[in-house]
């Protein structure tokens, strides 16, 4: 599906690199949430547990972060996530 290109919304060539990277940095974010969580429900040691409740958090919190890194650096991207917005 293709944009109309304006100028508010024309991102350089860098920033396509950019958000193909950070792109990429929210998938491994993503990954691991999942992998955490697999585990927490695997485990049996309520430490162990813990430990990773806490790390799977944390990514959550980085999930979150590179979700508005890339609304900020992609208009086009913010305008979807408003348009989304529950």
């Amino acid at each position: 599906m293709g944009y109309p290109f304006d100028e508010e919304s024309a991102i350089s060539e860098g920033q396509e690199l950019d958000l193909a990277m950070l792109r990429e940095d929210l998938i491994g974010e993503l990954q691991a949430i999942n992998q955490y969580e697999e585990h927490i429900a695997a485990l049996e040691d309520e430490e162990a547990i813990r430990v990773l409740e806490h790390i799977r958090d944390d990514e959550k919190e980085h999930v979150a972060e590179l979700t508005k890194l890339i609304q900020k650096l992609d208009p086009i991207q913010a305008k979807k996530f408003d348009k989304e917005t529950m």
